[in-house]
């Protein structure tokens, strides 16, 4: 099926993530700088493995299932896997956080 990869990204990731905004949006608010960082620590590491992981065979993108569009040596998806899982469980742990007092 093709764009597989983007719909697996939309169903399990950024549609919850898009749901836990728009439902704890005002308390998410609060811990946005924390929200919008996530991301950027999680592409600064997780780039250079997938990209020596490729490079090794360790893993692979099969073209039928991505969009085709590049950057680097990665598919656009696995940018996109990165920031959505970041995001999601930045929320989450935001919310743990604010309602328990703990970091999850």
């Amino acid at each position: 099926m093709a764009y597989s990869y983007l719909i697996w990204l939309l169903c399990f990731f950024i549609f919850p993530a898009a749901l836990l905004w728009a439902v704890f949006g005002s308390t998410l608010w609060r811990y946005r700088k924390a929200v919008a960082l996530a991301p950027l620590g999680s592409l600064l590491f997780s780039i250079p493995w997938d990209i020596i992981s490729v490079r090794e065979h360790i893993w692979y993108f099969q073209k039928p299932f991505i969009a085709g569009l590049w950057i680097g040596e990665l598919p656009i998806e696995e940018y996109f896997f990165i920031i959505s899982v970041s995001v999601l469980f930045a929320s989450i742990s935001a919310l743990l956080y604010d309602r328990n007092g703990i970091a999850a």
